[in-house]
């Protein structure tokens, strides 16, 4: 009986499959079980002398079939030890352990250091225990330190001034408080959260009752053992409240009767409500009818509305006063406007001189009007000749 033959090229195949398994399973078993898989610093652009947290995590492959024992964890160069961590305890197969070591640095400048994990898998009855070193590259940019606190304000027209510390150096800003001052005098003080570098934290004060137009912001703060300060002195925005004026008027007169037209515009920077105008009764003045008071209602900050009123207003009179009411700030306001009608009354006196001179009732010379006497004769004589052709006709 002949045994068959396998083609060569199948057997080259099956000898490439058996070396890639074999490649494989030997890899598996031979390959390195433990890995320092990470790690981290903070802060991460410490300054000198600053204490920094090294975090350092230690991994256990999956693919491992025996229990790690980390015996030490430690930061290293070549010359010095910054840190070091023992007896951490043990790692199951595709476990991790992390450990934290803190230092400090006392020079700036680069630092390239290691993590340096010393590890062995637990013995067990075919295989022994071996003690075996593992690295990590660590970098770590080490500066000079430097405070800078800077203090800014911004008051707004609602009486509420901000006060606001920046730290602008790469030191944390620790134990933060603000003042205020008026001439020497300290009005008010509040405590911030402590200041990160490139971060800021404000404190809001009342100053609409300040007696004064400035007021000097002094922001103390500790950093690195030291205490520190800075101020800064600001102007205050005083709010303008609301303030009704008449403007735009316009007089117009009818015997002893004054019509009064305008604009109520408030002159202020806060709304005003319930605008009410009239006329009072005062010497040779009083409201006619009903038409001696409008009410307006209300007028926004740098807007004004229309009004119109009557009055009765004796021969003489110069002046009428106008009465203006309004609530601001939720206060009552009253004041009194006068309006000169002295030139007025002149126009008004004139446009009634001037129907009575139309009338015709003087014929005296510089009367206007047509010439009666000359007219009166040009008809006598249309007629005249009218009635003698009208003879003349029937005669014929």
């Amino acid at each position: 009986m002949r045994t068959p033959r396998l083609a060569p090229t199948v057997l080259a195949i099956l000898m490439l499959a058996s070396a890639t398994v074999g490649g494989a399973t030997l890899v598996s078993a031979q390959g390195q079980a433990v890995v320092v898989s990470g790690v981290t610093v903070s802060p991460e652009d410490p300054t000198v002398g600053e204490t920094v947290t090294i975090e350092v995590t230690v991994s256990n492959q999956a693919g491992s079939d025996r229990i790690v024992d980390v015996s030490s964890v430690m930061i290293r160069d070549t010359e010095d030890h910054y840190g070091r961590a023992e007896d951490l305890g043990s790692i199951a197969p595709g476990g991790s352990l992390t450990v934290p070591i803190t230092t400090t640095f006392e020079e700036a400048g680069e630092k390239h250091l290691k993590a340096h994990v010393s590890a062995e898998p637990q013995p067990s009855r075919n295989r022994s225990s071996v003690l075996r070193p593992y690295y990590r590259p660590i970098t770590i940019d080490v500066e000079e330190p430097d405070v800078e606190g800077g203090l800014s304000a911004t008051t707004n027209a609602s009486g509420e001034t901000t006060a606001t510390l920046t730290n602008y150096g790469n030191v944390d800003l620790t134990d933060p408080a603000i003042r205020a001052s008026t001439d020497g005098e300290r009005r008010a003080r509040k405590d911030t959260f402590d200041v990160a570098p490139d971060e800021s934290a404000s404190a809001t004060f009342d100053t609409e009752n300040y007696d004064s137009d400035t007021v000097t912001f002094t922001a103390t703060y500790a950093a690195r053992g030291e205490r520190h300060e800075v101020t800064r002195t600001v102007r205050l925005d005083r709010r303008v409240a609301g303030e009704v004026r008449l403007t735009s008027l316009e007089v117009t007169g009818s015997g002893a009767v004054t019509s009064i037209d305008g604009e109520a515009a408030n002159i202020g920077g806060t709304d005003v409500d319930s605008v009410l105008v009239s006329i009072p009764d005062a010497d040779g003045v009083s409201p006619a009818g009903g038409s001696g008071e409008y009410f307006v209602g209300s007028v926004d900050a740098s807007e004004f509305a229309t009004f119109e009123l009557t009055a009765s207003v004796e021969n003489g009179t110069s002046a009428i006063p106008i009465e203006i009411a309004y609530i601001v700030d939720n206060e009552r306001v009253t004041t009194t406007q006068t309006l000169d009608v002295s030139s007025v009354d002149a126009a008004g006196a004139a446009s009634q001189a001037s129907p009575a001179a139309t009338s015709g009732s003087s014929g005296g010379p510089g009367a206007p009007g047509l010439p009666v006497v000359p007219i009166v004769v040009g008809l006598l004589v249309v007629v005249g000749i009218g009635g003698a052709v009208y003879y003349l006709w029937n005669r014929g």
